[in-house]
């Protein structure tokens, strides 16, 4: 390989390694070569050379990269000048990207046409700026044929520099026809003479499975290589390089150099480029501007290099990681971003290169990263802001992306600190939600997610409650901010629930309390008045009577309505000394069956005279119990009394009593009356209280029968249970515990 040939490999291999686009054009102003990242911005990946200015300004105005405006003020930059082109071009592309475009004059006419993608330098500072793209160009060789097909073996594209090496007639390659209808041409017109019969008849099929090369002479004695290699996507691309005009590109390569270098010179990059001994071949002005203090001379040797500058204090130290691969030889490109000693920062890139040489790329990002700690800085701010908030808190952005979150917005939602990470979607955070049954609404939610055309999920503004999954209830609220983004606050309102409902039971109980005091008022008023009745209308008789038989009849009815009032106003003073926890109780040992045929006997007398049939199976001894003998009494007459009460004429109450195996004593008193609701026992306990209300009730009495004969039986150990069914009757159960195991 000649001097100009290795300039030429050495100027390509560093133009791969560019992040620019860049479009050479010779001093006529048609194109000359376009690297791969210029042919993306131009939505054309096989971009033919001879193109002009104009073409290549429509070629990327249809791609997005400018509008019709900066169309044509691109395609008016003069070519060709010998001094400098005047104006560069910025563009904001369809996508969002923004270029900077410029043409440049080179060494012995021509322009070059570089686009760099400023989109970091005009950024937000609120945004990290990725690091510099590497961007792989490659230059095609201007006498190389390209032939490229599809999966099917028909011809999508194919260069000029091919079809003339086709030895047809313009217009006989086509696109569409096939490999095989290609060559049967090429062999009629006996370019493929010199062939062997097995190579032709592998010839259509070379590069399907492999790469493959082939030599082959042509009918005027050129002789051409000839590589097929398979696609990754189906199909080959097919290269043919003429090598008899090794001379003119010698020549070529020489001119090509001397372009590369002019646009080396005028890229904002440094560039420098290593051979493969491993000594500096290229490096480019804005290299040693970048470099200041650590510039490299064509000729040093890359480890001398690295020696150098950490001696000086530009690496860490001789250990450094990014040394040893460097050190180390070819192989993955290695990248890093670094603060030099003079405070710039830089984004350096060293790659390999083909010929087993080195491209290094440095960037100064000085400024993106003094945005990106500027961000940083604001980051924790907010963050230490959150974290001091008593509530929960989520921002998120127009998006539905969250921005930022506290740790006790993590624990709310149910989700921790690691799901609830910056960059998660809503949508996302909510199905998790759904996985993992935190999502219960107890009060109507309100939707504060839409989504319009299946990318922008925006807030509403509203709250609601929901019940997590451990009991505790949150408020949500969900409030707009100004970019179209909007704020979640999550609140814990368990405990003014709580006392919410504490509240609200207080209050109940104190209408129901009201609502009993007045019932027990208008009751009592009632039960009063008629035995007050009596004692005044035989009083009244009595006056008036001279019968002395018919005195002592009077008497003895007022002495029963009196007695009556006793047993009233006993009773509420009973109820009275209960609530105050003033109720004293004798605690003697005694046998509870002599009690029970005495209350028995005065309960059959009622019983009879209501024309109730009365049954009373007691044994002549029970179980000890300790207690108090009266209060006994009075809660057998208390159940007894409702049994007569409460069973119509013709029914039936049954007392009966025996002995456990716990050594205490059963009592069962069980009624044919009227009954009552299961859920009305609980109501029927209560102090004043008649499951049948109002003045106009069927049955008499205070309400305190039920509720006496409970609190009593209570203090003395014993427990009172009910057991009724409305229309079938009553069965009361006194569990007594034997004298030894009272607790009460």
């Amino acid at each position: 390989m000649t001097a100009p040939d290795l300039v030429d490999d050495l100027a390509r291999s560093a133009l791969d390694a560019l992040p620019a686009g860049i479009a050479v054009l010779d001093a006529e102003g048609r194109l000359i070569h376009a690297n791969p990242a210029f042919r993306t911005q131009a939505g054309a990946p096989a971009l033919a050379p001879g193109a002009t200015l104009e073409e290549l300004a429509a070629l990327l105005a249809g791609a997005g990269h400018l509008s019709a405006e900066e169309a044509a003020r691109f395609a008016a930059l003069p070519a060709g000048a010998d001094g400098p082109l005047p104006g560069r071009l910025l563009a904001r592309s369809a996508g969002g990207r923004w270029h900077e475009m410029a043409a440049l004059p080179v060494p012995g006419g021509g322009t070059v046409l570089l686009s760099v993608d400023v989109t970091a330098l005009r950024g937000s500072e609120a945004e990290a700026v990725e690091h510099a793209g590497m961007l792989e160009t490659i230059l095609e060789r201007l006498d190389t044929g390209v032939l490229v097909s599809d999966g099917a073996s028909r011809l999508i594209y194919f260069n000029r520099a091919y079809h003339g090496f086709t030895g047809t007639a313009p217009g006989t390659v086509r696109p569409g026809m096939t490999r095989a209808e290609l060559f049967e041409t090429m062999h009629a017109a006996g370019e493929l003479f010199s062939l062997t019969p097995e190579e032709l008849e592998t010839f259509a099929t070379l590069g399907e499975r492999k790469v493959e090369e082939r030599w082959r002479r042509r009918p005027d004695g050129s002789v051409l290589w000839v590589r097929a290699h398979p696609l990754p996507e189906a199909g080959v691309l097919t290269e043919v390089h003429d090598v008899t005009a090794l001379h003119r590109a010698e020549q070529a390569a020489q001119d090509r150099a001397a372009l590369l270098d002019g646009v080396l010179a005028a890229l904002p990059h440094g560039v420098c480029v290593y051979g493969p001994d491993g000594r500096a071949r290229v490096v480019n002005a804005a290299y040693q501007r970048i470099m200041a203090g650590a510039e490299v001379a064509v000729g040093d040797e890359l480890t001398a290099v690295l020696a150098r500058r950490v001696a000086s204090g530009e690496y860490a130290s001789e250990d450094d990681g990014v040394l040893r691969r460097a050190d180390a030889g070819p192989g993955e490109p290695i990248e890093q971003t670094r603060v030099r000693p003079n405070g710039t920062v830089i984004s350096a890139r060293l790659v390999a290169l083909p010929d087993g040489g080195r491209v290094a790329v440095v960037t100064d990002v000085t400024r993106r990263a003094q945005a990106e700690a500027e961000a940083g800085r604001r980051t924790a701010t907010l963050q230490a802001m959150l974290d001091n908030q008593p509530h929960g808190v989520a921002l998120f952005d127009p998006h539905g992306y969250l921005i930022a979150a506290n740790a006790l917005a993590a624990r709310m939602t149910g989700l921790g600190e690691e799901a609830m990470r910056p960059g998660s979607h809503l949508l996302d955070l909510r199905a998790r939600q759904a996985e993992a049954r935190e999502i219960t609404i107890v009060e109507g939610e309100v939707e504060v997610i839409s989504v319009t055309g299946g990318h922008r999920a925006l807030g509403k503004d509203g709250r609601y409650l929901r019940r997590r999954p451990d009991g505790t209830i949150l408020e949500i609220r969900t409030d707009l901010t100004p970019d179209g983004g909007f704020i979640r606050t999550y609140r814990d309102v368990t405990e003014e629930r709580r006392i919410r409902v504490e509240l609200e039971a207080a209050r109940d109980a104190a209408e129901a309390a009201s609502r009993a005091k007045s019932g027990f008022l208008a009751t009592m008023t009632h039960e009063l008045r008629t035995p007050l009745h009596a004692v005044i209308g035989f009083s009244e008789a009595i006056l008036d009577e001279t019968r002395p038989e018919m005195l002592r009849d009077h008497a003895q009815e007022i002495l029963a309505a009196g007695q009556q009032l006793l047993g009233l106003i006993d009773g509420l003073l009973e109820a009275t000394r209960i609530e105050a926890g003033s109720l004293s109780l004798r605690g003697d040992r005694f046998d509870p069956a002599p009690v029970l045929r005495a209350t028995a006997a005065r309960a059959r007398k009622v019983a009879e005279e209501a024309g109730i049939e009365f049954r009373a199976a007691l044994p002549d001894e029970l179980p000890p119990m300790q207690g108090d003998e009266a209060r006994l009494r009075q809660v057998l007459d208390a159940l007894l009394s409702n049994a007569c009460k409460f069973t119509p004429g013709g029914g039936r109450v049954t007392v009966s009593a025996e002995p456990v195996e716990t050594g205490g004593s059963l009592v069962t008193i069980s009624d044919t009356g009227i009954g009552m609701a299961a859920e009305d026992i609980p109501r029927a306990f209560e102090a004043f209280t008649q499951l049948e209300g109002g003045l106009s009730r069927r049955y008499p009495g205070s309400g305190l029968g039920l509720y006496l004969a409970r609190a009593l039986a209570g203090a003395m150990g014993i427990a009172l249970a009910l057991d009724s069914t409305p229309g079938q009757g009553t069965t009361a159960r006194l569990a007594v515990p034997p004298a030894e195991r009272i607790t009460a």
